[in-house]
């Protein structure tokens, strides 16, 4: 179960069963279809006491108390159950219409059926994966089962985009006795703690006083509060306020133009906000459930409906002791995981610029730079939350001891403050434009080679495209012996940026991920290696090929510098420094074409330029196509990714309305640096395909397409043609 599948049913059961007759039936009955416990259960949801949970599925497991022998009959009497529930399911079952009528049946005549099933998302063979659910796909539900859809939604937050429906019997709204906004965990932190010794506290000036200070500093016009509790902070607004807290306890006098909103954060965004905030609020702090998926969904709201200098403030951030940051509150001093905030927007935002406070009790957080339009956090939601929840690490040295963190007392601070305040009179700048491409390179211990691929990648060699044309993600995958020179690349074209991929996997798989995420342009370039330099036209031409529709899946063929393969040219002596010569002879920056001059086809598209290749070096897909397959699989673990770019080629090849497309006349050109596959003398491919077995249940085969061909051959390219016809027919 992913984390918005259970958010999602939680709102179910908050907007159809809490407050009503059902939620106090003496003996109520729920089952759950799919319900064996595969990272977690709904059941933690239905867990009153009156409550009997039924978790139905075809093969036994922890959670199954009905064992389905046909997976489209279910063993119950008709009208025995309360409330029907079913997530991630519906897309497993190859007829599902049966099984949803089965839900029907058995439903009561004032019950509720509660189903999620995805709108989008990679695939997951559980054992099949069959569907994916539009709203009118629930709506033909009902009409087929003869019941009624009172209510669905499609959830943004990715991969998944989950599409949620309420079903029911009679068509009739809930009675409900009474309105229920609070979290279950509300209870837990409102709870009056005793004193323990981890109550330490740090920092020398009260967020509060910090709050005042940013009012008086910025001049908001329109302010928002997330948590507002009893009313402090938001007191402090002398402008358009609003508050909203599930169930505040206000203890002081509030402005006049102060207004509390009695819901939950999630409702509140959920719910058409403009009749409620006049104008985009230009401060916003954030003060809610101190969950690390809380806070990130409260910035992800608040990001959307920010303006051009909006700044959020989000507090604790920085527990004081280990005790302080677990998700089950022990000490009256208490952050919760909030403090996981920091990392996830500095590895999946490092657009925004943060600003860590050293405030007491618990620091604060700053972020400026925002990007009402920015959809990275939420396509990858689901994943960044999971990755959170699910480590038991507790906070490292540097944010027990608010390593990096400002004094707000100090004048550094005073120069933040005033980087932060919009000059009287001064209009905003106009947001930035947004690349059409955004090309992801990936480096490991590759300081000499890659300069020169990001020199061929610069708008000073592609021909036709501007720096504003399209973006460079250079993300380093744990270079430790050869890191580049940071500064000396940011150098080299103003349109490059950098990310690091910390997880310490030998693996690039996770670090192409992470730049696809981070990519600003609809169309995306994935280069696996950092080590190829690009012909002059490979990004337009991609560019222009995509124009095909976002369908379009484009290829480069690659080459090796040198006379002949490099895996056989090391054997004979070709090294870097014969490598730096040979390119130095052409002059390869006065004119990029002229390496192919220095080069041949490698092994992968050794069959020449009609012909489909085994992989691609540079793989161009729309931003909406590289989400629907789900990126690279970080299965594939293997020093280098093992075949994990094959398996991404065969997999866009053969998705379904795939448009594959070659360019003509254009490439990528690997430099030699040791790599694990290129540059070694003995081939590692029986282990990389005995991976890639593993995981797809067969040895990999070029996929079986005839692709397209754009661009055209220059004369110092046609030699290729020559080779082509004499390479042997033999597997690669």
């Amino acid at each position: 179960m992913h984390p918005s599948s259970f958010d999602n049913m939680r709102k179910c059961y908050r907007r159809y069963i809490a407050g009503s007759a059902l939620e106090t039936r003496p003996a109520l009955k729920v089952l759950d279809i799919g319900g064996a416990d595969v990272n977690g259960s709904y059941a933690e949801i239905f867990s009153g006491p009156n409550i009997e949970y039924l978790g139905a599925d075809i093969a036994a497991g922890e959670g199954v108390s009905v064992h389905l022998t046909d997976p489209d009959t279910l063993p119950l009497e008709s009208g025995s159950i309360d409330i029907v529930i079913s997530g991630q399911m519906l897309e497993h079952c190859e007829f599902f219409w049966r099984i949803f009528r089965e839900m029907v049946r058995v439903l009561k005549e004032d019950g509720y059926i509660f189903l999620i099933a995805p709108s989008a998302g990679p695939i997951h063979d559980y054992p099949v994966d069959c569907y994916r659910f539009y709203p009118d796909a629930y709506r033909a539900l009902a009409k087929y089962a003869d019941c009624h859809l009172v209510d669905v939604w499609l959830d943004e937050k990715g991969p998944w985009n989950d599409l949620v429906g309420v079903f029911n019997k009679s068509g009739e709204p809930p009675n409900k006795v009474a309105s229920i906004d609070a979290g279950a965990a509300l209870a837990v932190n409102e709870a009056e703690f005793e004193a323990t010794v981890h109550d330490s506290v740090k920092g020398d000036v009260p967020t509060h006083r910090l709050l005042e200070t940013l009012h008086a500093a910025l001049q908001p016009r329109s302010y928002l509060e997330i948590g507002v509790r009893h009313g402090h902070s938001l007191a402090l607004a002398a402008c358009e306020a609003v508050g909203v807290d599930p169930a505040p306890d206000i203890q002081c006098e509030l402005p006049p133009q102060a207004r509390i909103v009695r819901q939950s954060s999630d409702d509140f965004f959920e719910a058409a906000v403009d009749p409620i905030l006049k104008r985009r609020p230009e401060l916003i702090f954030i003060d809610g459930m101190h969950r690390v998926e809380n806070a990130l969904r409260d910035f992800m709201h608040a990001e959307r409906i920010s303006g051009p200098n909006t700044v959020i403030a989000i507090d604790d951030i920085f527990p004081n002791e280990p005790e302080q940051a677990t998700r089950e509150r022990s000490t009256r001093v208490w952050c919760g995981d909030v403090w996981k905030l920091i990392g996830i927007l500095q590895k999946h935002r490092p657009d925004l610029r943060l600003i860590l406070l050293d405030t007491a009790p618990t620091g604060l957080l700053l972020i400026a730079g925002l990007d009402r339009r920015s959809r990275i956090l939420w396509q990858n939601y689901n994943p960044i939350v999971r990755q959170a929840v699910d480590s038991g690490d507790p906070p490292d040295r540097a944010i027990l001891n608010r390593d990096n963190a400002l004094d707000p007392a100090g004048p550094d601070f005073e120069d933040i403050l005033q980087s932060l305040t919009r000059p009287a009179g001064k209009q905003p700048a106009p947001p930035a434009k947004e690349p059409k491409l955004s090309v992801v390179v990936i480096a490991h211990e590759m300081a000499r080679e890659l300069p020169r691929t990001l020199r061929s990648l610069s708008p000073a060699m592609q021909i036709a495209l501007d720096a504003e044309d399209y973006e460079i993600i250079v993300v380093d995958n744990g270079s430790k012996q050869k890191p580049f020179d940071r500064e000396a690349c940011a150098a080299i074209a103003p349109n490059i940026r950098f990310l690091s991929e910390e997880s310490g996997s030998v693996s690039p798989v996770g670090a192409i991920n992470t730049g696809i995420a981070a990519a600003r342009g609809a169309l995306v370039g994935v280069m696996i290696d950092g080590a190829r330099m690009a012909s002059p036209g490979l990004l337009n031409h991609a560019i222009q090929a995509a124009q095909i529709g976002r369908q379009a899946v484009i290829g480069s063929f690659a080459f090796h510098l040198g006379d002949e393969i490099q895996s056989k040219s090391v054997q004979t002596g070709y090294d870097q420094r014969a490598e730096d010569a040979l390119l130095a002879s052409i002059e390869w920056e006065k004119d990029g074409y002229r390496l192919f001059d220095i080069s041949v086809f490698a092994s992968s598209s050794k069959q020449g330029w009609f012909a489909l290749p085994a992989e691609t070096n540079a793989l161009f897909m729309h931003k909406s196509r590289w989400r629907e397959l789900g990126g690279y699989d970080p299965r594939f673990e293997q020093p280098g990714g093992g075949l994990a770019n094959l398996d991404m080629w065969h997999r866009a090849c053969m998705a379904a309305g795939s448009e594959v497309i070659m360019l003509l006349g254009e490439g990528t050109f690997h430099q030699f640096h040791g790599g694990v596959a290129t540059n070694s003398a003995v081939s590692k491919f029986s282990t990389y395909n005995a991976e890639y077995a593993a995981i797809r249940g067969h040895d990999y085969q070029l996929p079986p397409v005839t692709p397209k061909f754009y661009g055209s051959l220059r004369p110092n390219q046609l030699d290729g043609l020559a080779q082509a016809a004499r390479a042997p027919n033999e597997k690669r």
